[in-house]
Parts: C-alpha cells; structure tokens; sequence
C-alpha cells in the first residue's frame, strides 16, 4: 500500500473513523501542513483545498474494503491504522487530532481560509463562512499577475493537484497540450481526464497534437547530444510546416491572456515546447512575454 493511504487511514482513524468529505479534505489539508509533508498536493476549488488524488484514493480504498460504500470518508472496520505509520507520523497524528478534536464545519472551513488564503480563491462559500473583513483580508492575499504570458510547462514529477495548483498560482486561464499522443501513466494526465480536471477548475483545455513528436522519433534519447539532434529536426523540419497550428496558439493566447503549452518534461530545454517558443521569439508578429515554469 503507498504510505500515503496509511497516512489517509491513519488520519481517519484518530477522527474516530468518521468524517463528511469537507471536514476530511480540509484536515488532510491541514496535516500536511502540520506535518509538513506533502502526502497529498491541493489545490482552490469550490469548497477550498482540494485533491483529486485523495478522491482516487479513497475509490481505491473502498474497493480494497478499508472504507465504507459511501459518500463521506467512513472506515469499514474499527481498526487503528496509527500503527501502520512510522513513530514520528504517529506522534504528530495523535497532537494534530487532539488540536482538532471539535473543530468542524464552518468554523474548520474559516480556519483553513484565514491560515492559507490561496486555497479560498476559488470558493463558492466564502462569502457565507467569512465576515466582510475576513473576506477582505482572503481578497488581498489572492491578487494575481494579470499579464499577457505565454507559459510552458512540464508535469513530469507533479500530481494532478500540485499541476493544477500552479496554473492557478499562476493566473493561467487556458492549457494548450503539444503532445502527439496525449496518453499518460501518472494519475490525470491522459487527455480525457485532464481536460475534465482542468475545466472543473475554470480552465480551458486544447490539445494541438499535430505540433507533438511522434513516438518513434523520441525512442533511444539518452544523453543531451540525442535531445539536440531531435529538436534540431523538429525545428528545421516539422516546426516550418506548421504555421496554421503556431497560429492557432497565438490566437488561443488573444483570447485567453495567459495560457500554457504543457508536455511531460520538467526542464523545459528538454523538451520539444521550448522550440515552439523559441520559435514563437522569432516571428515577428509576436511580441508576448514567454515564461517556462
């Protein structure tokens, strides 16, 4: 089992085996800031932090007979999953559950609000949870960068959450996915799920494959000599017939201000999106800032 989910029984555990889905997201939420760990990335959503790794997990968990058929997080046996984790996860599980042993509901939802602000960006109930200075003081923290950008970036190393969470740290309203096939093992990140995580989020997903590399160009890359000598062909061969599809990127960028060309690699420089924006650099006609993150 990843010791994530161990982390996610235990914690159920020492609530007495029994919490609806917001009181559970928001102190796994706040464990892990308590812990100081990331077992699970979050990001704003309608209700504040969310993860959409907890959820999996937790379809997982049902299946494997650990939690109830249900809607809320309800353990299926009276077991003690705090013996399942280390020592040192144990001892901060058992001072976090006894900080917050009553504290649900609103005043829960306030709390994570008021102490991480970024996470209330995209709440549908702050208004109804937060007074009006609260709410001002949420309002402040949560101003972004509204300038036109271009971004790029990889999801290599990232959960859906942490990706998701960046695009929306980073004000980005639209993602253009240059993959050629747009297929993943990572939890997510397959076209079909993707573009539905994304547009629940309030960002709008397209997907340009014919700017993609194809797979077999891409086998036996091992070293940055490799890397090179393909970018090279994609730039000086492929990139040039491609014009209606930059185009299309260009306009994407018009209309949404800040969008994201998104692939796997982490770095950037491997990875074929930083020739399109080198590209990009080069035309005349496009005079945008360019961001990799």
């Amino acid at each position: 089992m990843y010791y994530r989910r161990k982390i996610f029984l235990a914690l159920l555990s020492s609530f007495e085996g029994n919490l609806n889905s917001v009181d559970f997201e928001k102190l796994l939420f706040l464990y892990c800031q308590f812990a100081k760990k990331n077992h699970y990335d979050f990001f704003p959503y309608k209700y504040g932090c969310f993860s959409h790794i907890s959820y999996q997990d937790k379809r997982v968990l049902m299946k494997q007979g650990f939690l109830k058929e249900s809607e809320t997080f309800v353990l299926a046996k009276k077991e003690d999953y705090l013996q399942a984790v280390t020592d040192e996860d144990k001892a901060l599980l058992e001072k976090f559950s006894a900080q917050f042993r009553t504290c649900r509901g609103n005043a829960l939802i306030k709390q994570t609000y008021l102490g991480y602000p970024h996470y209330a960006s995209k709440s549908e109930i702050a208004e109804t949870v937060l007074d009006s200075e609260e709410l001002a003081i949420v309002k402040t923290h949560n101003k972004r960068e509204s300038k036109k950008t271009l971004f790029t970036l990889g999801y290599e190393g990232l959960t859906i959450d942490a990706y998701i969470n960046k695009l929306i740290t980073n004000n980005i309203a639209a993602v253009i996915d240059v993959r050629r096939n747009p297929l993943s093992m990572k939890y997510g990140f397959s076209k079909t799920k993707l573009k539905l995580y994304l547009e629940k989020a309030g960002i709008a997903y397209f997907h340009l494959p014919q700017l993609g590399i194809e797979s077999k160009l891409r086998k036996n890359l091992e070293n940055p000599s490799d890397y090179k000598a393909l970018f090279e062909i994609y730039k000086n061969d492929h990139l040039p017939t491609k014009g209606e599809h930059l185009e299309t990127i260009k306009k994407l960028l018009d209309e949404y201000k800040r969008a994201a060309l998104t692939c796997f690699e982490a770095e950037h420089s491997f990875c074929h999106r930083n020739k399109i924006t080198e590209w990009l650099e080069n035309d005349d006609t496009f005079n945008e800032k360019i961001e990799h993150i």
